[in-house]
């Protein structure tokens, strides 16, 4: 399926369930550079009973990828440009609103994970629509919560499930701006599920695992 099919603001990649109406649903966000079929891999790990959305940010980097914000790599916790962030959440919430009535999807479960930036995004998205969403999975990322220009709402955003996650060796996401963005969620008052892994900038077997198991504990 792609955008010809369902006009969103975004391009996608769409798996349905084999049974769509009223499925749950998982929101696949890339990261920085990558593009909406990097993640999409993941279906594969989800029973037919949900609906996979792949979908892909709004501005093109270097090499043919994509990005949800340009970057500062000299300092990852500042954008060059803002008001991108702003719009892509914007443009996410939208896709995810459409996909929703179009597909007739379960609206009390649908999840969103992100990966390096995408783990900003989802996160950031989650917390300016916490209704819209059951879960978020931030893999890899970096999200501060003093930089959001919009209010929070404390008591929706605690009804959110949060799985996050850091690699100890991660050259492009430091270890510590995931330990950082933990301790600012807890600070919010929020429980989450939080491991480090001792890899690199990727998504290792065993986080696979850990989110599933997760998930699956979260389902029931």
């Amino acid at each position: 399926m792609n955008n010809t099919e369902i006009k969103t603001p975004l391009n996608y990649k769409v798996r349905k369930a084999v049974n769509p109406k009223n499925s749950p649903a998982l929101v696949l966000l890339h990261g920085y550079g990558s593009n909406m079929l990097d993640l999409f891999a993941l279906n594969q790990f989800f029973s037919e009973n949900w609906t996979i959305i792949s979908l892909q940010g709004p501005v093109p980097t270097a090499f043919g990828g994509f990005a949800w914000a340009e970057l500062d790599f000299t300092n990852l916790r500042e954008l060059p440009l803002p008001q991108q962030k702003v719009e892509s959440i914007e443009k996410i919430h939208e896709s995810i609103s459409i996909f929703s009535k179009s597909l007739d999807l379960d609206k009390n479960n649908i999840f969103i994970l992100g990966f390096s930036q995408g783990a900003d995004l989802a996160l950031s998205t989650s917390f300016k629509f916490p209704n819209t969403f059951k879960g978020i999975m931030a893999l890899c990322g970096y999200f501060d919560v003093k930089k959001i220009d919009y209010t929070i709402d404390e008591n929706a955003i605690k009804k959110l499930n949060l799985f996050l996650c850091s690699a100890i060796y991660d050259e492009k996401v430091p270890v510590h701006l995931g330990r950082m963005t933990n301790l600012s969620l807890k600070k919010l008052g929020l429980e989450t599920t939080y491991h480090e892994y001792e890899t690199g900038h990727t998504i290792s077997n065993q986080c696979l695992n850990d989110l599933l198991e997760w998930l699956d504990k979260i389902e029931k």
